[in-house]
């Protein structure tokens, strides 16, 4: 759901908007993740983080294509094995075939390969070029091969140099090239870009190259030939679920401080909400005669430091803060995340850091969330096609914080549950900026109650699939529902909340926190008090004793 500034400014979600990011259930084998002989799954027994008196030894992370592409790369997640093969020809090529999508082409021999996420991407890179694959299956957009073309290069489209189209065999194929300018607070910027695409029947094979000027024609020229040796390969079918569902861990979490520590035992999570009035939340308290242990609120990227802050971590409750990449009072936003890159906040965010680093007490930071979303305005298609840009700015604001020595600062990387547009090269997987610079994967889905798409969903309906997808992706990360909420319309609202609170202690054990949206988003009434029953059974969940409800107190030396 599109951000609203808090406690200052509110954003509201037109309804067209809330329900078009709505309208797609995802297809469990449409998208996904895996590797090649191996998947990197190191599983571990706890998450135990003691940051308290930790030397600040932080090397900020350099923000270029290298250094980034081979973090995701060495990122983990847990995927069946034989979803792709690399085959030596000589030492000069080899062959890499993908039998989830079925395809084969010849590469060069010293082009690193990235393909643990295969159902989602495979990446070729070195230091002077990336070439996404992706594989787009139309029909499950309502559309044609053409229409997906068009709709893919609309928002690049005052910046093409090229667009030609031809036959070849039983393929049809399109080459589109564009650039962009460049951006200084990026090394080495890679600001040109060549899409091919290749049709199929449903199918478009989807390849976007992206390099230096320097050396785009040499690394077009080498992109071209991999695609003359473009073939098609039987299917193979895969249970994407089969390995995670052996291997995922039920751990405890600790992030320990000397002011405060956040500890959350297995089997149990932590309850939080967003409020659009700060202290909204001393009244929901007051109501259900609980503790609530964790608070959400935005704050547009150029923004003070709030003290407010510090007032929840003396009250016990755990922090959370969603950098909006806008401007205070400002509507032109799509310059904001040049501006991120460009060093434009970063007086302001090392101010943050600075205070935050005071707290000594855990402080989650959600930065630019619902990135796969076109609402977003920092989302990939209104930044040339090209989801780094978000990733850079993910980066930067880590080494921002990371520098000043607020090792208490943890970041949330929080995706949209589906993708608009609905496409390959726009879901999430796309925008991960790697698992050294994320500590906690956040989801986010609504019950909006009965719709033109579907009936009033009930909480395993919204989250069972999102959550295998991201245990398998973003395998031994921690997760978090960064957003959740439901409407009375439709169904038993009070039943969907107290099956909420049992999913989540007994489904669900990577599901570390949930934070509830407690306001009305026209035309959807989110509250938690639209109903006696809601307002009880939500009490009624956090009386339960694998709900955590609060910091846990540490004496400052």
């Amino acid at each position: 759901m599109k951000k609203r500034v808090f406690p200052i400014v509110l954003i509201a979600l037109t309804l067209a908007a809330a329900m078009a990011f709505y309208m797609f259930t995802k297809d469990p084998l449409a998208k996904e993740k895996s590797e090649i002989s191996k998947s990197k799954d190191t599983p571990v027994e706890s998450i135990t983080v003691d940051k308290s008196t930790v030397e600040n030894t932080y090397k900020p992370i350099p923000l270029n294509g290298l250094a980034l592409w081979k973090n995701e790369k060495e990122s983990q997640s847990s995927y069946p094995d034989g979803l792709d093969q690399i085959t030596p020809i000589d030492d000069s090529f080899n062959n890499y075939k993908n039998n989830y999508y079925g395809y084969t082409f010849t590469f060069p021999a010293n082009w690193t390969v990235d393909h643990h996420q295969v159902p989602y991407y495979t990446r070729f890179f070195n230091e002077d070029f990336r070439l996404d694959i992706t594989v787009q299956n139309v029909d499950e957009n309502w559309t044609t091969p053409q229409g997906y073309i068009k709709e893919t290069i609309e928002s690049v489209s005052p910046f093409i140099t090229s667009n030609h189209k031809w036959q070849q065999s039983s393929l049809t194929f399109q080459h589109v090239e564009y650039t962009r300018e460049v951006i200084s607070g990026i090394e080495n910027d890679m600001n040109h870009y060549s899409y091919y695409f290749i049709s199929k029947n449903k199918l478009v094979y989807t390849f976007q190259l992206k390099s230096t000027q320097a050396s785009y024609q040499r690394q077009k020229e080498a992109v071209k030939t991999l695609i003359d040796s473009f073939a098609l390969t039987p299917i193979v079918e895969f249970d994407l679920n089969a390995k995670i569902k052996t291997t995922i861990q039920n751990t405890d979490l600790t992030l320990e401080h000397q002011y405060k520590t956040l500890y959350i035992p297995k089997n149990t999570f932590m309850m939080g909400i967003y409020t659009p009035n700060s202290y909204d939340i001393d009244t929901l308290e007051s109501s259900i005669q609980q503790k609530i242990g964790a608070q959400m609120f935005y704050k547009p990227i150029n923004s003070e430091y709030d003290p407010y802050t510090q007032e929840l971590v003396d009250k016990n409750r755990l922090p959370i803060i969603t950098f909006l990449y806008q401007e205070e009072n400002n509507q032109n936003n799509k310059v904001v995340v040049k501006n991120i890159l460009n060093g434009s906040y970063d007086k302001q965010l090392e101010n943050w850091a600075r205070q935050i680093k005071a707290l000594d007490s855990p402080v989650l930071i959600r930065p630019g969330n619902e990135m796969n979303g076109e609402w977003s305005e920092w989302s990939s298609p209104n930044h040339y096609n090209d989801p780094d840009l978000y990733k850079f700015t993910f980066i930067h604001l880590v080494n921002v914080f990371k520098a000043a020595g607020a090792t208490n600062a943890y970041f949330v990387w929080n995706p949209n549950h589906v993708s608009e547009p609905y496409y390959q090269w726009n879901e999430a997987a796309m925008y991960y900026p790697g698992d050294e610079v994320v500590d906690f994967v956040g989801m986010t889905s609504y019950n909006f109650g009965v719709t033109k798409w579907h009936g009033y969903q009930t909480f395993e309906e919204l989250y069972d699939q999102l959550y295998w997808d991201y245990s398998r992706s973003y395998y031994n990360k921690p997760l978090i529902i960064g957003e959740v909420g439901a409407v009375e319309e439709g169904g038993n609202k009070a039943e969907w909340i107290t099956q909420m609170f049992q999913d989540l202690s007994t489904k669900y054990p990577n599901i570390k926190m949930a934070l509830w949206f407690d306001q009305t988003h026209s035309p959807f009434d989110l509250r938690i008090q639209t109903s006696p029953a809601s307002l009880n059974a939500f009490q009624n969940g956090m009386n339960q004793s694998y709900v955590i409800k609060q910091l846990q107190e540490k004496n400052k030396e």
